[in-house]
């Protein structure tokens, strides 16, 4: 216990020292760190103001860590059972009905879309008639794989609307919230730090996603046509209409969209670099400081790499409708797209709850230095689960499925965990055999609980948990980290432009 002790005492200690950051609500700091009770608020309701207190007590906040070693109240046992997850049999498997959560959702392949615009190298090379027979074949080979590209943008762009439905939806939630609250200055800034990351959640799915889907897509779509055309080029009419196809038209989207991102990006570039130096003027503990600072730098990084590859890209492919040396700058562009897109699904990319529809009650109040410290500090606890960790077993009891169960649900991995429950074999054959009235089943805290009771399911059951912890649990806790250290620097920079417009 003594280990336990020293922990929290550390964490407590690096939270007062870096207050200075964020400044708590304007309520008794003892309430702004408890669950607001939604038996006197219902979730859908909006909570009505405090009045400032006439005078403010100084009182060290009560790290987040210690409440979930030691102090786990009845009231937020309560409300994590109303989280529910809904799975439905398609194609012969269950499956998640509806997506609740923001996804890192990009897929790998998107990487390789450039590469469509080199599907045309035989068509615009040997352009001439007739047709050489080696270039026929390479024109059926290149034509195909732009034509293959076209399903993989389809596929991206529905995943990155699923995203931005998510985002549009919570975004215009917590606009009414900060409307109500317009007179509560802490809780308006609170809600404006998270819309204004939602505001680069936005863009980012938007141009980076869904724009270049659409412009790259239908461009890989003209130019595996025009490709494909040109093995008939024999004739007048197609010949003109493949040069045109995979010429300037089928190559020209590909320089749009180069033109919008690059805007983006330097968009990005700017916001970062003035939460970079918002962070270094506050002068936050040093390890909070290092972090903000590799996080807007990976994002500059991926920004100034994104968008010059972007231009560059779209103008030589605008240059092979007439040169061959223009496939040549196309290889670098394509190389370095697959690492950006590489580099964003593992460094930048993160999966995190949406607070669609909550009200207040059900959102954390606590500081944002706070939640950072305590996402840190689970990731190391969930690293080094083992029977002989004091620390891990007051959090959790890694031999006991309701105590994992109880920490999965309350840290809002419920929907994660009943998705990796329908990929596992063994525990996707026990969702199977839950009596269903049609083909959709609810789970939520009880029901997974009542599943366990049967001995011959809580073995697997556990042991899936346990896996589950070190794998997910870790990856959730990092991607955590990852929009909580850009809320907070979205929340230093904004504080600081209060103060200028005060000042």
């Amino acid at each position: 216990m003594a280990s336990s002790e020293a922990t929290v005492t550390a964490t407590a200690t690096a939270s007062a020292s870096s207050d200075t950051l964020i400044s708590p609500l304007p309520q008794s700091p003892a309430k702004v760190h408890q669950k607001i009770s939604e038996k006197e608020y219902p979730p859908d309701s909006i909570l009505p103001q405090s009045p400032s207190p006439t005078k403010t007590t100084s009182i060290t906040p009560v790290p987040k860590l210690a409440r979930e070693a030691s102090d786990i109240t009845w009231q937020e046992s309560l409300e994590s059972t109303k989280d529910q997850v809904t799975l439905t049999r398609r194609r012969g498997r269950l499956r998640l009905l509806h997506q609740q959560q923001f996804k890192n959702s990009l897929l790998a392949s998107v990487g390789y879309l450039e590469l469509a615009n080199a599907g045309d190298f035989a068509a615009n090379v040997w352009n001439e008639i007739p047709v050489p027979k080696f270039a026929a074949i390479l024109m059926g080979i290149g034509g195909t794989l732009a034509l293959g590209m076209v399903l993989v943008a389809i596929q991206d762009f529905r995943l990155s609307y699923r995203n931005v439905k998510l985002l549009r939806s919570e975004r215009e939630h917590l606009t009414r919230l900060q409307s109500y609250h317009a007179k509560n200055v802490d809780i308006s800034r609170l809600l404006g730090s998270r819309l204004g990351v939602i505001f680069r959640e936005l863009g980012t799915e938007v141009v980076d996603r869904i724009v270049m889907d659409v412009l790259m897509g239908f461009g890989s779509l003209l130019v595996g046509i025009g490709t494909l055309m040109a093995i008939g080029g024999a004739h007048h009419g197609v010949f003109q209409a493949s040069n045109l196809l995979s010429g300037y038209v089928g190559n020209g989207l590909a320089a749009l969209f180069g033109l919008a991102n690059a805007v983006w990006s330097i968009c990005l570039i700017r916001r970062f670099h003035m939460h970079d130096i918002a962070v270094k003027n506050t002068q936050p503990n040093d390890e909070i400081r290092r972090r903000l600072h590799t996080r807007f730098r990976r994002f500059q990084w991926h920004a100034s790499v994104n968008g010059s590859n972007g231009l560059v890209a779209g103008a030589a492919s605008m240059v092979t409708a007439k040169r061959w040396w223009g496939y040549v700058v196309l290889i670098p562009c394509i190389i370095s797209l697959v690492l950006c897109n590489y580099f964003w699904r593992k460094k930048l990319g993160y999966d995190r709850p949406i607070l669609d529809h909550a009200s207040l009650a059900r959102m954390q109040l606590t500081p944002l230095l706070e939640d950072l410290e305590y996402v840190l500090a689970m990731q190391k606890v969930l690293a080094r689960i083992s029977p002989g960790d004091v620390l891990s077993q007051t959090i959790l009891q890694r031999d006991s499925y309701p105590s994992i169960l109880q920490f999965i649900v309350r840290n809002r991995m419920l929907e994660t965990y009943c998705d990796s429950l329908t990929r596992n074999k063994k525990t996707r054959n026990i969702l199977e055999n839950i009596p269903s009235v049609s083909d959709e089943i609810t789970l939520n805290h009880d029901a997974l609980l009542h599943l366990n009771a049967s001995s011959s399911h809580s073995d697997i059951l556990l042991n899936h948990a346990q896996k589950f912890l070190r794998n997910e649990g870790v990856r959730t806790f990092t991607h955590r980290e990852r929009h909580l250290l850009e809320l907070l620097g979205f929340a230093v920079w904004q504080d600081q432009m209060d103060g200028r417009v005060e000042g």
